[in-house]
């Protein structure tokens, strides 16, 4: 995987080009595009920052310069992004790249950077430097793509410190095909992903990062289907045969002979291991109601040079339906899932997950009500060793929010009254433990909001409370907020303010307070040219010095933007 990171202090001007790929371009409308075209915005910034109770957090003075042009050859767009500031930055290697997938009808080709997926387990999104093509005549699919997956990185041999030096890594090439029939509604597909590292890339690494040159073939089918109108059925899974280190003790040709079939595909030794993952679900689709079954199943360490991240170790089953009532104004919908790892049964312990959330809401134009409650439970049970009581991980955490919205609009005026809660708590089934790690929390937001349709004046006042309970700690924190824009010369200025004021306690005892504001006003000088200024005001006052100061910090920001 590539790796990009940046090292501070090499440079006074920090250039950055964005990292962007091309859409697929149909070859039938290129000549309808101009050849060149040129768009985008440039733009200057300039901050002031000024603290006193703290240490300085930011800058005192601070600059920006950004652009972001987009340059147009026949509709095949290429945008970069550049950036100058105070900032004293770097990096490391190329951060410009690009990538094109041209189209004709039924042949779309791929070169440069890109990123492509042929199923979730095979290639699956793993960006690479390279080409390739698709070939989708009638229902026949086809595909193919070569490339490197990773650069070559040399270990830092300054031993430095930073944390952002780049990881190395050994330069990484592979393709893969893909062989299907079918529509993209109904189709099945196979897949083999080849890689490989280049032990002689970079110099050998020491064994501190745990780094060594990896072998990788896999081969997948995906397939979905669609039965009857109503019944739909989907499924992916892919065999992985890795190896972890091309350096790894081999195996006896006595060892080997029953696995020649295996020789050939990718070369085996004491770390190769072979692997599995697969995913499938079942629908059934109807006008006032639908559900789902899905299973999943992947194996511990399951890796394809094609993908990025799995979470592995894991089976999973889950139930999904959704009820539409009322002509689709009420809606019902959940989900109940249990999953569990140690599949291999080979640990220790086995932990069990209870995974379910249930949603209702109702909307229509004057008034509107949601309610979401959702539950993730975790225990233990036994898997090579019993599980120790006092030890036990056993733990529920609920999560519910309710919402409730009252609109009283007419042609000159619009009205909202909204409600806002949310519950959330970690309970600990363990008796042995609940007392020093349950926690909870409860929140409550009452807004009314009020728009002046023709002088163009919105006001807006909330209310917010917070209670957070934790193992000898009860927080509180409550206070208003208000806000007001208002439009001017036909929309073209806009004025903005936001103030809020906060009281915290702990324990029962009054721990500070909080002021902050914020003063916007936003010009469109002409089509082209806009002009924004931005104050921020935030005073934080604390009753106990020695445990948190009371600062007071003022920001300004001034933004200059011309759009061509």
């Amino acid at each position: 995987m590539r790796q990009l990171m940046y090292k501070s202090g090499l440079l006074p001007v920090f250039v950055c080009l964005s990292f962007s790929f091309l859409h697929a371009q149909d070859i039938d409308q290129l000549a309808k595009q101009k050849p060149v075209s040129i768009s985008g915005t440039v733009g200057i910034g300039i901050g002031t920052y000024k603290v006193s109770g703290i240490p300085s957090r930011a800058r005192k003075f601070s600059y920006l310069v950004s652009g972001s042009p987009v340059v147009s050859l026949y509709g095949i767009s290429f945008p970069v992004g550049i950036v100058v500031s105070d900032q004293q930055r770097g990096f490391t290697q190329p951060f410009n790249q690009y990538g094109a997938s041209p189209r004709y009808k039924w042949l779309t080709v791929h070169a440069g950077w890109r990123s492509l997926t042929f199923s979730p387990y095979t290639l699956g999104g793993a960006v690479f430097l390279g080409g390739g093509v698709e070939v989708n005549p009638g229902k026949l699919r086809l595909g193919f793509i070569y490339g490197r997956f990773n650069k070559a990185i040399e270990a830092d041999s300054s031993k430095s410190s930073n944390v952002f030096t780049q990881i190395p890594a050994y330069k990484r090439t592979g393709y893969a095909a893909k062989i299907g029939y079918g529509t993209e509604e109904n189709h099945i597909d196979f897949i083999y992903l080849k890689a490989k590292d280049d032990s002689n890339s970079v110099r050998k690494l020491p064994s501190s990062y745990n780094i060594t040159p990896a072998e990788n073939a896999v081969f997948g089918v995906s397939f979905r289907y669609k039965i009857l109108k109503h019944i739909l059925l989907e499924g992916d899974g892919a065999g992985s045969l890795y190896t972890r280190d091309l350096g790894a003790d081999t195996f006896s040709n006595e060892l080997l002979k029953d696995a020649k079939l295996l020789t050939r595909i990718a070369k085996i030794n004491a770390s190769t291991q072979a692997l599995t993952a697969a995913q499938a679900a079942i629908g059934y689709e109807a006008k006032a109601f639908t559900v789902k079954l899905q299973y999943k199943r992947i194996d511990p360490n399951y890796q394809s040079m094609g993908a990025y991240y799995f979470e592995t170790d894991v089976e999973n089953y889950t139930v999904a339906p959704s009820f539409f009532l009322l002509q689709r104004k009420l809606v019902v919908s959940g989900s109940l899932g249990w999953q569990h790892d140690n599949i291999l049964k080979d640990k220790s312990f086995r932990s069990n997950k209870t995974i379910g959330n249930v949603n209702v809401g109702y909307n229509v134009q004057s008034f509107g009500a949601n309610v979401q409650y959702s539950n993730y439970g975790i225990n233990q049970s036994r898997g090579l060793n019993p599980v120790i009581d006092t030890l036990r991980v056993a733990r529920t955490n609920h999560n519910l929010n309710g919402m409730a919205r009252f609109s009283f609009n007419s042609d000159q005026l619009t009205q909202n009254i909204i409600l806002v809660a949310n519950y959330q708590a970690m309970v600990d089934l363990n008796s042995f433990t609940a007392a020093n790690s349950e926690t909870n929390s409860k929140t409550g937001n009452l807004s009314y909001q009020v728009g002046f349709v023709k002088p163009g004046v919105n006001v807006s006042a909330v209310y917010n409370y917070t209670v957070a309970d934790a193992p000898s700690v009860h927080t509180v924190i409550h206070g208003p907020s208000l806000g007001l824009d208002k439009q001017l010369w036909q929309s073209k200025l806009l004025l903005n303010t936001n103030w809020s004021y906060q009281l915290q306690s702990t324990n029962s005892v009054k721990a500070g307070h909080y002021i902050s504001g914020s003063f916007t006003g936003s010009v469109r000088v002409s089509k082209r040219n806009s002009v924004n200024a931005t104050l921020t005001y935030l005073r934080s006052a604390s009753e106990d010095e020695t445990l948190n100061p009371s600062f007071s910090e003022f920001r300004t920001n001034f933004t200059y933007a011309y759009t061509f």
